[in-house]
């Protein structure tokens, strides 16, 4: 796989991830809980990160541990393929303790341009 396909995914992890963090930081727990629209919202996000990061090259995967495209990609699984069990509460711990830290290990890689919820 070229550069270039790499990058764009990179960048399709980043955004989405980006988009997660951003929208949770204006909501509390208790509203994401109760507010479906919210959830899905964030939810798609999570599903977009883990379907990018399951198209990275193994060899990709390798050069950069610190994506964690394995785990992103079963995530996604879960949300996608286990929607009637998804524990909103593991969503929110997720998105607001462990997304960020993957963001600041993301950058510099990839296509860092435009987040739409910027």
């Amino acid at each position: 796989m070229s550069r270039h396909h790499e990058e764009l995914y990179v960048g399709h992890i980043q955004n989405p991830i980006a988009n997660a963090i951003n929208w949770a930081s204006h909501v509390t727990q208790a509203e994401f809980m109760s507010d479906e629209f919210v959830q899905s919202a964030i939810i798609r996000q999570l599903e977009i990160a883990g379907e990018a990061a399951g198209r990275l090259s193994e060899a990709f995967r390798q050069a950069h541990p610190e994506i964690e495209a394995r785990r992103l990609k079963a995530l996604r699984n879960v949300l996608i393929h286990g929607y009637a069990d998804v524990d909103l509460d593991t969503v929110w711990d997720i998105v607001t303790h462990d997304l960020p830290a993957l963001q600041r290990q993301l950058r510099g890689q990839g296509d860092s341009g435009r987040h739409a919820g910027d």
